[in-house]
């Protein structure tokens, strides 16, 4: 048992927020500091600091536990300071400012691993804005010099009577080739989502589709955004010649 009752943590590997890139950070107290357990359970606090740039710390709080019988240790972190940043794609952020609301959470529930409530929260940003995201490729179809036929179907997508499904066949028949790699249908895809229910499905299937989800909305959302940014800059630039 003597053996369990030191903890020693020299060094940890994380993604520091100066350098941008994951890096060792170092155990503050030098010389690894152990932690003398005296009791079966309890508490312990860890400060770190990045390598590289010496700048970048990290406070955890740990709870030890000691299973006299097995002779173990467990440890689990359950506190961080500073609060780790959670990544966000900028176009979607931008995208959904009108549902950022329902965005924080469903980023939140994607961060922490929460997959049926993530799942619900798309499927509800997906709902509130998929009118919007409609609206975004026949923008990008008329750009695109689409036929008048096509312009027509994507208008009749605005009518509430018109089911989802038909809105999501004639948007991805509208959308063009680069919006589909290798004949990849992310509408559809997003569709399959929207229509299943996840009351029943398990907790590793549901963060799946979220991720899915999510990753399907940042490429139409950044592709189709990003052509709109770049055919407004040459415009302008045009003009000014």
């Amino acid at each position: 048992m003597d053996n369990l009752l030191f903890v020693k943590i020299s060094e940890i590997n994380d993604e520091c927020e100066v350098c941008e890139e994951r890096r060792p950070f170092f155990n503050l107290k030098d010389e690894g500091a152990s932690y003398a357990l005296k009791k079966q359970s309890g508490d312990v606090y860890y400060s770190f600091q990045c390598f590289s740039c010496r700048t970048d710390k990290r406070v955890f709080v740990v709870r030890y536990s000691v299973d006299v019988d097995e002779r173990m240790l467990n440890l689990e972190k359950f506190g961080e300071f500073p609060r780790r940043k959670l990544k966000r794609d900028k176009n979607l952020q931008r995208f959904f400012k009108d549902d950022l609301d329902n965005f924080e959470k469903a980023t939140v529930c994607l961060a922490t691993g929460y997959g049926v409530a993530a799942f619900a929260y798309f499927r509800r940003i997906l709902e509130n804005n998929i009118v919007q995201l409609l609206k975004l490729v026949r923008e990008d179809a008329v750009a695109s010099g689409a036929p008048q036929e096509t312009l027509d179907a994507l208008d009749e997508l605005e009518n509430p009577g018109v089911p989802m499904s038909k809105k999501i066949e004639k948007a991805n028949a509208a959308m063009p080739p680069y919006l589909k790699p290798e004949g990849l249908n992310p509408l559809g895809k997003l569709y399959a989502n929207l229509s299943d229910g996840v009351h029943s499905a398990p907790e590793e299937e549901c963060f799946k589709r979220a991720n899915a989800i999510q990753f399907c909305l940042a490429f139409l959302i950044g592709e189709l955004s990003s052509r709109k940014r770049h055919r407004e800059s040459f415009k302008s630039q045009l003009a000014s010649l």
